[in-house]
């Protein structure tokens, strides 16, 4: 009796939703909740790339190194003033080497660069945990990120996973990380990303629904 039971309930289905496909159904371009495509990601993760560069500029270099690197702008200001006088006058003859980063330069980038880190993932598991899975970059292009079992906002830990691979995509071996985890959208029919993958997850266009 069973198959006589469930088959009401199949018949009920709209025809778009098969039973053997439905999160495909459901986020295909003419379903309910269409996933979002990667033009209009673009979009919304450039917007956010800028305000995220703008933002750590000020915060680190302005609030953070003075108090922990106080010399560290200065010293990278003369490395570069040095490295492009090697350029124009002698990056033709083998007579010098580049002029290469001191201890504490190098010390003060690094550090910089793990501050520019924790500023992007903080800011990205911020939307993905308390802004029903928005950025501001989403917000103004309409999407939003949701779990990919539930269909609902990211929870705490899927927020904190998402952003975290969404940051290293951006920190390790940038560009090719970025185009790695991009070149998986092409090959799943949720359009979903590297990082979208890993952390059960999918960015969704508003504006079809």
């Amino acid at each position: 009796k069973q198959p006589e039971e469930d088959e009401p309930q199949r018949a009920s289905l709209p025809s778009k939703l098969k039973p053997s496909q439905l999160l495909d159904s459901i986020l295909s371009p003419d379903g309910p909740m269409p996933a979002a495509r990667l033009p209009i990601r673009s979009l919304a993760f450039t917007l956010d790339f800028v305000l995220l560069t703008a933002v750590s500029i000020v915060v680190i270099w302005k609030l953070i190194m003075p108090i922990y690197h106080p010399g560290t702008y200065y010293e990278f200001t003369q490395w570069i003033e040095t490295l492009l006088n090697w350029f124009q006058s002698e990056a033709q003859s083998d007579t010098s080497s580049a002029p290469q980063m001191s201890t504490t330069l190098t010390q003060g980038i690094r550090f910089a660069q793990d501050i520019q880190l924790i500023i992007f993932w903080v800011y990205f598991a911020i939307g993905e945990v308390f802004f029903t899975g928005s950025s501001l970059g989403k917000k103004i292009c309409r999407l939003r990120t949701i779990n990919t079992i539930t269909l609902d906002p990211p929870s705490i830990m899927t927020g904190l996973v998402r952003a975290g691979l969404k940051t290293l995509a951006i920190f390790m071996l940038f560009p090719i990380s970025i185009f790695i985890t991009a070149c998986v959208l092409f090959f799943n029919k949720r359009s979903q990303m590297g990082h979208d993958l890993l952390s059960r997850s999918v960015v969704i266009d508003e504006r079809s629904i």
